[in-house]
């Protein structure tokens, strides 16, 4: 086991509030590594040291993350559903928390440099990285977030309600910046549509994950519509035309080159999840 002095758990509050480079300030001055819940995710580079990797998606991973046997863990801008504190303080956890505005001037000890990261790390990249070169068919959920990663342009961004998609893109879609996944950190009628509508009209290319269309994302879809604005809804689900990522992400591209608000479909198998339980249990977020 690592003994680390201090951890970092980051939530959506740090981008919300404008205070990702005091964050990043204090990891620089303190070599303090940082866990972000999914809708934090980007905060660091994936393979900065400092990235300790998104926490807090399934029922294991505040244990296999050791936050126990830290001397300290410092929440920082997470909501209840990206941090149960009563959870954390039942796993006995020893956490305190400042507010986003507090990162200016906080101060601990930390260490003479970057601690290795604890082991949930490197376990949960043995499931993800597998995913990534997977080519059989239909595709698992992993690579399917992986290769959209790559489609979407430098502006662009993926996002997904709470949902099964959602839960997918937060484990496995590799951020190559901050805001290149958007997710929620609770269930809200409609949020990636709505984002999608909002991005769309300055001109970024966002492509919405969904395991179906339900009322809220049709009614975004047609305000978007009406305002000749342009998205895609990429469907992943079991039904769907088998395709390969080339047919896949040549699917995007035809959809994209329509302009206006498009549909599309592509079988996902989402078996793969019985890997990701197997290190850290079921899925602790959105009821799933």
């Amino acid at each position: 086991m690592n003994h680390q002095r201090c951890i970092i758990l980051a939530g959506a509050g740090v981008v919300r509030d404008g205070v990702v480079d005091d964050l990043r300030d204090v990891v620089a001055r303190t070599n303090i590594g940082v866990f972000n819940s999914w809708a934090a995710k980007g905060l660091f580079q994936w393979d900065s040291p400092a990235h300790f990797g998104t926490i807090g998606l399934q029922r294991d991973d505040f244990v296999r993350a050791e936050l126990g046997a830290a001397d300290e863990v410092v929440v920082v801008g997470c909501d209840e559903y990206e941090a149960p504190r009563e959870l954390l303080t039942d796993l006995g956890v020893k956490w305190r928390e400042i507010s986003t505005g507090g990162l200016r001037a906080f101060s601990h000890i930390g260490h003479d440099s970057m601690p290795e990261r604890p082991p949930v790390y490197g376990e949960l990249a043995a499931v993800c990285g597998p995913l990534y070169g997977e080519d059989s068919l239909p595709l698992n959920p992993g690579r399917a977030a992986r290769d959209l990663s790559l489609w979407l342009p430098d502006d662009g961004f993926a996002t997904a309600d709470a949902n099964i998609c959602g839960f997918w893109l937060g484990r496995t879609f590799p951020t190559r910046h901050l805001g290149s996944v958007v997710l929620p950190t609770s269930p809200v009628a409609g949020f990636a549509a709505t984002n999608a509508l909002r991005a769309s009209a300055i001109g970024q290319t966002v492509v919405v994950v969904a395991p179906s269309l339900d009322d809220a994302t049709v009614s975004v879809m047609d305000s978007a519509r009406r305002a000749n604005q342009s998205f895609i809804v990429e469907l992943w689900t079991a039904s769907g035309p088998v395709l390969a990522t080339h047919e896949r992400l040549e699917q995007l591209t035809s959809a994209q080159s329509q302009g206006g608000v498009q549909v599309v479909e592509v079988a996902v198998n989402f078996n793969a999840l019985s890997r990701l339980v197997e290190v850290c249990g079921p899925p602790r977020v959105w009821g799933l």
